[in-house]
């Protein structure tokens, strides 16, 4: 690494200060929620003025974004550990399902906040940059599943003609996405008769690809043999959420 790569002491210090703001800010969005905390708030909290907090984010708003971009860039790291499964597409698009109940079960609050995400007036008050910044990690979740519909049309493995990848894709992410958000609710919880939201979630998933016609189909496979390899090779410590035989 050249001289010129490498951190001052003042840009050290200031990427400290930052990684704490934000530990703090996202302890607060655990605790209380977006509305019950406020800035001032956040500057007694990690010890500085109010006027340092707006060094580093233009609003509350394109605080919080960050929060919910550094967890979407870990979310986008277990997607694309999860990619690189070796098997047939289908269970490496399965990897990727452990990937989402992985980060679901140690981020819980990620869902909460991306819905709020996309209110119009929040995302107006976020800056540029950090809406960029967001917007990056988004794609590469997107693009590590996407990869393997594409991959899995050109083997046979996905009808083509019926559906675009995108398309597929787009079916995937959202029946996830909308799972994990759903299987938050204690309402729909009990309306659904959903005990396990992870398992609940999962299934989901298989009932979307099923229906995409996705080979193998899930009762024409051994995919609990595939599931304690992905345990074993990938994610150990999903047995915190995962009951397997």
């Amino acid at each position: 690494m050249s001289m010129s790569a490498t951190p001052t002491r003042k840009e050290r210090e200031f990427q400290a200060r930052e990684e704490l703001i934000l530990s703090h800010a996202r302890r607060l969005l655990l605790e209380k929620g977006f509305q019950a905390w406020n800035m001032e708030q956040l500057a007694d909290a990690v010890e500085y003025s109010k006027g340092t907090l707006y060094q580093h984010f233009t609003s509350k708003e394109d605080l919080v974004l960050a929060v919910s971009t550094d967890a979407l860039r870990m979310r986008a790291d277990l997607f694309e550990k999860a990619a690189q499964f070796k098997g047939k597409t289908r269970e490496r698009c399965r990897a990727i399902g452990f990937a989402c109940c992985e980060f679901a079960y140690n981020y819980p609050e990620y869902f909460h906040i991306e819905m709020m995400l996309k209110s119009a007036s929040f995302w107006e008050k976020a800056s540029e940059e950090r809406r960029q910044a967001h917007a990056f990690q988004g794609a590469r979740t997107w693009r590590a599943v996407n990869h393997i519909v594409v991959q899995a049309m050109a083997l046979g493995d996905l009808p083509s003609g019926r559906f675009t990848p995108e398309q597929a894709t787009f079916a995937l992410v959202s029946v996830t996405v909308g799972s994990h958000i759903m299987t938050q609710e204690p309402i729909l919880r009990v309306q659904a008769g959903i005990t396990d939201p992870m398992a609940s979630v999962r299934t989901n998933q298989d009932l979307i690809c099923d229906g995409l016609g996705w080979q193998p189909l899930l009762h024409d496979y051994d995919y609990a043999s595939t599931d304690k390899n992905i345990v074993k090779e990938l994610f150990p410590s999903a047995s915190a959420w995962l009951h397997l035989e």
